[in-house]
């Protein structure tokens, strides 16, 4: 799917504040939301080597290199890695690339994650292609994504980022992943209509998640070649 090419990113000043929510009491929860979902999702992959696309900053580079993962970082814009560099991540190295002709060879991962970028993209289709052709057959894909069911979903145009993004409900992220094998779609950040964060209370399961992360692992050759 081609969209309108989406460059707020490419913006320093965007650049710049995309760390300080992360600061904030909120962006700290919502951090660790996501984080303790991811590491739940990760528990059972081998720390292999990991292409990470839409890089940014840094902020989920560094909680991969952490986990124990060697990570080759991505992103287009060059305001966000000269902050990721600054950063001195162990087990990182950064590269300026776009995400829909990556400079790899083909089968050169073991696992590919993405968080928040094919929201920004725009032409989906070529970047899944791209990474299925450096995902290793048995690889692990694993995406970060925002959902478009959730309080923040229906109200995006408000919000001077978000506004641009296109966001994925469960059931996209399914059919987008179906070539590599069978994904698992799981949630968390659960927002009221005031965006009150209700994770963890009562009133979690009468909303939908705004963070979901699609997890599949890539169906080797010789299973692709029996159906």
């Amino acid at each position: 799917m081609k969209r309108k090419s989406v460059n707020v990113f490419l913006n320093p000043a965007v650049a710049e504040k995309y760390d300080q929510y992360y600061l904030s009491e909120s962006g700290k929860t919502v951090d660790r939301y996501e984080k303790e979902l991811f590491r739940h999702r990760l528990g059972n992959i081998p720390r292999l080597p990991m292409l990470e696309l839409g890089c940014g900053t840094g902020h989920w580079t560094r909680f991969f290199a952490d986990y124990g993962f060697q990570v080759t970082a991505v992103d287009k814009s060059k305001p966000m890695l000269a902050i990721a560099k600054k950063k001195n991540i162990g087990n990182a190295s950064f590269i300026q690339a776009d995400v829909r002709w990556l400079p790899f060879a083909g089968h050169s991962f073991h696992v590919v994650t993405a968080v928040t970028l094919l929201e920004f993209v725009s032409e989906t289709e070529k970047v899944m292609e791209e990474i299925d052709r450096v995902l290793m057959p048995g690889g692990w894909l694993l995406l970060g994504c925002l959902n478009a069911l959730s309080e923040l979903g229906k109200k995006k145009d408000e919000d001077e980022v978000f506004r641009h993004a296109r966001f994925f409900s469960p059931e996209e992220l399914k059919k987008l992943l179906a070539r590599f094998g069978y994904p698992v779609i799981e949630g968390c950040v659960h927002l009221s209509e005031n965006f009150e964060l209700l994770d963890h209370t009562p009133l979690q399961d009468t909303v939908h998640p705004a963070f979901l992360i699609a997890s599949v692992k890539k169906i080797s050759m010789q299973k692709n070649n029996e159906h």
